[in-house]
């Protein structure tokens, strides 16, 4: 197990130090710039006065240093509502297909990948009934080890989740991050890469299928740290009714980082009025031989195409949903052929 990865996560006392210190979530902090902040419970710890909250903390100096490092509230929650991490090691060269499922609010997991293991892990959900449900995990990914993120779970109507994931990829390693959501209530994935060595890959495809009033929102942000990095970023939305969906993500690249490529494209298909969706793509790049692109579609589904379908005999529901199935499963045709793909293919 990797001990300074251990050591360098958090403890619920320096969470809660950090949370009395940046205080709630507000639309003006650039992390919650989409989401309703407003649904957000404020929790017992965290007083009414953040000020002499944070003043009457007994940690000491070095914890609160070492708490300062989190940012973001939803990654901060599950730690300081003490959240019994699961701490998992898979050994280098293993291969393993495993299932993960929060039995609780607030869940914590830890998972240590050993160099060149090949690794598939769904997410499962935990469909409890409280006001909020949040869950962390922190990834640690070895060198040339093959990995594969997902999750596919039938709507789920809990009031509001949050799911963080911190992941860490050392050099030659591949992350395959896939997600569909048909949620119906309000949700956050926040997910924060640091492509550590030289040729670590991280490749993010998300599909939104809303209606009602569902709320759901993405915050990304990728580091490239080491030369020869690349990272993809696809997210595609189908959005019904009063839907509304939120795309936030940064790629930034270090100043030596040479031969860095990074791609972020945001495609919507809005099928009602009063369907929206909000993008905010960020580029920090410090050095000058890179190759970063960004790009946003938002409209309704192609006139021509229906046209085409509708003139030989095709009922114009048939039609759109024909146009609406390959739209999305075009977010995951590109992905290997895994337990991943299977199974979000399935789904759509």
């Amino acid at each position: 197990m990797n001990a300074e990865f251990i050591q360098n996560l958090p403890t619920a006392e320096q969470a809660i130090a950090r949370l009395r210190e940046l205080g709630m979530p507000k639309r003006n902090n650039e992390l919650w710039s989409f989401f309703p902040v407003a649904k957000i419970p404020t929790p017992e710890f965290m007083g009414t006065d953040f000020a002499a909250a944070s003043t009457a903390s007994q940690a000491s100096p070095a914890e609160n240093a070492a708490a300062t490092q989190e940012s973001d509230f939803a990654a901060l929650l599950p730690i300081a509502n003490n959240a019994r991490p699961m701490v998992r090691e898979i050994v280098a060269g293993a291969a393993e297909m495993s299932m993960l499922k929060c039995n609780n609010d607030f869940g914590h997991t830890v998972l240590d990948i050993g160099k060149g293991a090949k690794v598939s892990l769904e997410i499962l959900d935990n469909k409890v009934t409280h006001d909020i449900a949040a869950e962390r995990f922190d990834i640690n990914i070895g060198e040339d080890a093959d990995v594969e993120i997902f999750f596919a779970n039938p709507a789920c109507d809990l009031p509001l989740r949050f799911r963080h994931f911190n992941i860490n990829q050392a050099a030659g390693s591949t992350v395959r991050f896939s997600s569909i959501c048909k949620d119906t209530a309000i949700g956050r994935v926040s997910v924060e890469c640091h492509l550590k060595g030289e040729g670590a890959n991280f490749d993010y495809r998300s599909l939104h299928i809303l209606d009602g009033e569902a709320s759901q929102h993405s915050r990304l942000t990728i580091y490239h740290e080491a030369p020869r990095t690349t990272s993809t970023q696809l997210a595609r939305n189908l959005l019904s009714g009063s839907a509304r969906v939120s795309y936030d993500g940064s790629v930034i690249v270090g100043y030596d980082c040479t031969g860095v490529n990074s791609s972020q494209l945001v495609n919507t298909i809005l099928m009602s009025e009063d369907a929206s969706v909000s993008v905010k793509p960020v580029l920090k790049i410090y050095h000058d031989d890179v190759e970063c692109t960004h790009g946003n579609t938002v409209g309704e589904l192609d006139a021509e195409q229906m046209f085409y379908l509708v003139s030989r005999g095709i009922p114009k529901k048939a039609a759109q949903e024909m146009l609406m199935r390959s739209f999305a499963q075009e977010t995951f045709l590109p992905l290997p052929d895994t337990p991943a793909k299977k199974r979000l293919m399935s789904e759509v």
